[in-house]
This record gives structure tokens, C-alpha cells and sequence, in this order.
């Protein structure tokens, strides 16, 4: 094989002439040529085909990128619709668990306040019954101590008067 940084000695001649190409290598149907009468056009006429075949692959391209665009265009909408639907989805059931939560708080709050308010009358009975307990202490020992003074006053002998005071 030769090397493209050294000249070749080898001369490169074609086997077929550009002039004996058949018409449906070309991409054209064999009407198209005219003649082998415009030989000296069919050079011309390749570069028109070529022209024509190269715009026609263009167009395709550009055809197929549309396609592909639009076909990203659509995928990338049903995926933000999709997106959008599972946040949506999300959303309702983050607000159905809290408000499950913020029902299931307030019972507990609610029963939490009915045991306080039973342990206050409970309490508040236990302390009305200690007033009274101390009031009956209290009258009990007025009488004990009143009993008391009546005796010793009762056994005081009485002293004669004594002037001498």
C-alpha cells in the first residue's frame, strides 16, 4: 500500500471511462440521458444529478431531524405530564396524611384534656375534703382545748383575798 507522505511511481488509470457509467448507477432513469450524442454534457449532467441527489438527501435529513425534534418534543411532554401528575398525586396524598395526622393529634389532644379535667375534679374533690378534714380538726380541737381551760379554771382553788396583794 502506498504511503500518502511519499510520491507514488504508480499511476492510477481507470477502468471504465465517466462516459460509459450506466444511467442507473447515476440515480437516473435511463430517459433522462438524452443521448451519447451529448457526451460532452453527461459530465454536467452527473454534477446536476449529483446536485439533485444531494438536495433530495438533505431534505430527507432535515424531513427525518423534524421528526426526531418533534418526536423529543412529544416524549419530553409526556414525561412533564407525567411529572406533573405524580407531583399532583403526591401533593394529595401528602395533604391527606397530614390532615389523618392533624385529626388523629387533636383526639389525642382532646383525650389528653378530658383525663386532665377528670384528674382536676378528682384532685379538687381530694382537696375539698382535706379543708374540710382540717375544719373538723380544727373545731375538735377548740372544744379539746376549750374543755381544757373550763377544767383548769374548775380546779383553781379560789384564794382567799388577802389584802396584802
Amino acid at each position: 500500500m502506498p504511503s500518502l507522505d511519499q510520491p507514488s511511481s504508480e499511476t492510477v488509470t481507470p477502468t471504465r471511462d465517466h462516459d460509459d457509467v450506466p444511467a442507473s448507477d447515476l440515480g437516473v432513469e435511463s430517459g433522462d440521458l438524452r443521448s451519447t450524442a451529448d457526451a460532452p454534457t453527461n459530465p454536467s449532467r452527473m454534477l446536476e444529478v449529483a446536485a439533485r441527489t444531494a438536495d433530495e438527501l438533505v431534505a430527507n435529513a432535515r424531513t427525518e431531524a423534524e421528526s426526531l425534534v418533534s418526536t423529543a418534543q412529544a416524549t419530553a411532554h409526556q414525561i412533564g405530564e407525567a411529572s406533573r401528575n405524580e407531583a399532583a398525586t403526591m401533593a394529595d396524598e401528602l395533604s391527606r396524611t397530614r390532615a389523618e395526622q392533624l385529626a388523629e393529634i387533636e383526639s389525642e389532644r382532646a383525650a389528653a384534656m378530658g383525663q386532665l379535667a377528670e384528674d382536676k375534679a378528682s384532685l379538687e374533690a381530694q382537696i375539698a375534703a382535706l379543708r374540710d378534714m382540717e375544719a373538723d380538726q380544727r373545731a375538735r380541737m377548740r372544744q379539746l382545748l376549750t374543755e381544757q381551760l373550763a377544767q383548769l379554771d374548775a380546779e383553781r382553788p379560789v384564794e382567799p383575798p388577802d389584802g396584802t396583794d
